[in-house]
């Protein structure tokens, strides 16, 4: 086999465990024949933006770094923008584009685009090949940056006319195959330990603030104990829900915009919170008010940017978060810590009244004529200990992610930004998962890659997609009916009325439609015996009112 550059990249993939390559082909043949050759399995998508969303929720899944592609120009372009929610969840994708060949720079070449640029302000490290020979190296490079903590997307423009060139003679030292985003190694100070310690002895109403660090750092079971032993309640964040079972004792929802009442409220009078790999940006602290200003901040984080916020914390610890957690856990033990006991009763308290209204209100929504997504989630809940979920951002974000238990760790995942990232992500989900993956995406989420449906088939992955369908941008209506005195533009928000298992089965999926409770839970437990992809179109209020903060000011929230 003639050693080229495209091989080379196939070396230096198949050197790092890559295992699945996300693209939509774009003309750069020799490297469609060396992945093939190479035993790396490409997954065609239908678009270059779900292939790097597919390669997103592999990567996070898995904890492993995840290739996508693009060809030069407009493929690399949406590539480009598909990069913003890896960034955000600081997930470990490697993006591969073809570039314009050398030898047509600035000649008005057919595609041409300064594409390199695009791609600065989505990467943490952004690479351009110089040379044929340099190529290899670099896509090692490259792999490793992006599975070094804290992870994130790089890149690597490889300009067109060298795949088939002459690749390097050398064989490529393989890259570090640790899981993306595992620890460290790098623990706290004695002295760190010793004054945070002193600060949680002194709280009378302490609080643990969890983000998604602790599930990045597989910390959860320390981070239980530690509640357990120090009797300090928790409250997570939506990107630190799957690091707490909903069944904790101690665990009293989530906080930040997209969150319960009662959670919001305890983290407010908190004096003393231990924010836990949470960058304390706007959505966890509801727009920066949360924890309140006067209170204690001790915020731990491997990563020393993330100590640098608009809150700068009283004591701001770099450290691997679980190092961490077992070092104070141990420390608590030998000076038998316990937070005031009147604080936690007080909190197990005020949770339980908010879940004994979310179950109230649930059982009243089972008689309304429409379908309320109180009642699918209360139905999908059903199977909350077998299924991992993944759910799109907006309004499917606060529904799942403030009413959907967690009886399984790490087995949440959610859109950070990006609206429509859910149905292909949930299909890199599946593929790194043995479990059946159910994904919640609402009609406006799901027509960004609805074309997708027919990749799962084609591939044969058994995600279930359930698409909250209420013919509209329901978040965009209730901002105009409540914030803006009813004036409520209906051609910016509505959408026609789609039948979105009937678009599924086009595509050769099974699918169901669901207008009441009965439909849904036969269609839920059909899905979850299939072996291919099912789409349930499950038709819902247009009213219902989520769990966010966002209409505060001017309506009272029941969750």
């Amino acid at each position: 086999m003639t050693r080229n550059v495209a091989t080379d990249i196939a070396v230096a993939l198949k050197s790092a465990g890559v295992e699945n390559f996300f693209l939509l082909t774009g003309g750069d043949q020799p490297l469609w024949i060396a992945l093939r050759d190479a035993g790396i399995r490409m997954v065609v998508a239908r678009s270059e933006a779900s292939a790097v969303y597919m390669a997103d929720g592999y990567a996070r899944a898995s904890g492993r770094v995840a290739p996508a592609y693009g060809q030069a120009g407009p493929g690399a372009a949406n590539v480009a923008a598909a990069l913003a929610d890896a960034v955000w969840a600081q997930s470990p994708v490697f993006a591969l584009t073809g570039a314009t060949a050398t030898h047509a720079l600035h000649m008005n070449e057919y595609q041409d685009l300064d594409q390199h640029v695009i791609f600065q302000p989505v990467t943490k490290w952004n690479g351009a090949v110089a040379a044929p020979e340099m190529t290899g190296g670099l896509v090692s490079q490259a792999l490793q940056i992006a599975a070094t903590p804290t992870c994130g997307p790089t890149h690597l423009d490889v300009p067109k006319n060298f795949f088939a060139m002459p690749g390097a003679s050398q064989i490529l030292n393989p890259p570090d195959q640790r899981p993306g985003n595992a620890a460290n190694g790098a623990a706290p100070h004695e002295s760190d330990l010793a004054a945070a310690m002193d600060l949680l002895r002194k709280a009378k109403r302490p609080v643990l603030f969890v983000g998604e660090g602790v599930r990045l750092a597989g910390a959860w079971a320390e981070l239980a104990l530690l509640s357990d032993l120090a009797g300090i309640p928790l409250v997570a964040t939506a990107g630190g829900k799957p690091a707490i079972l909903t069944s904790h004792p101690n665990f009293c929802g989530i906080v930040g915009r997209y969150s319960s009442v009662t959670a919001n409220s305890l983290a407010a009078e908190a004096d003393c919170v231990l924010a836990l790999g949470t960058r304390l940006g706007g959505l966890a602290t509801n727009g920066y008010t949360l924890p309140d200003r006067h209170a204690t901040v001790i915020q731990i984080d491997h990563d020393p940017v993330a100590l640098i916020n608009t809150y700068a914390p009283r004591l701001g610890i770099r450290a691997d978060i679980k190092i961490f957690l077992t070092d104070l856990l141990n420390l608590a033990k030998r000076e038998s810590v316990k937070a005031a006991p009147d604080w936690l009763a007080r909190c197990r308290a005020d949770a339980g009244k908010w879940t004994a209204r979310h179950r109230d209100l649930t059982a009243a929504a089972s008689g309304n004529a429409v379908l309320s997504p109180l009642s699918v989630l209360d139905e999908l809940s059903r199977y909350a200990g077998e299924i991992t979920l993944v759910a799109d951002t907006g309004y499917m974000a606060a529904w799942s992610g403030v009413l959907y238990p967690i009886l399984r760790y790490d087995s949440f995942f959610r859109a950070v930004g990006s609206l429509g990232w859910a149905l292909p992500a949930s299909l890199g989900v599946q593929m790194a998962r043995a479990e059946k993956v159910v994904c919640v995406t609402g009609d406006g989420g799901a027509g960004y890659h609805l074309a997708d449906i027919e990749t799962a088939v084609r591939y044969r992955l058994p995600v279930v997609i359930i698409v909250m369908n209420n013919s509209a941008l329901a978040f965009e209506y209730h901002e105009q009916k409540y914030r803006w005195n009813g004036n409520v533009v209906a051609q910016a928000n509505d959408f026609g009325r789609v039948d979105f298992a009937a678009a599924g089965i086009a595509l050769g999926a099974r699918g169901a439609r669901a207008t009441n409770r009965e439909e849904l839970a036969t269609a839920i437990a059909t899905a979850m015996k299939a072996s291919d992809p099912f789409i349930i179109d499950v038709v819902i209020d247009k009213e219902a009112f989520p769990p966010v903060t966002n209409f505060d000011a001017v309506i009272e929230r029941e969750l």
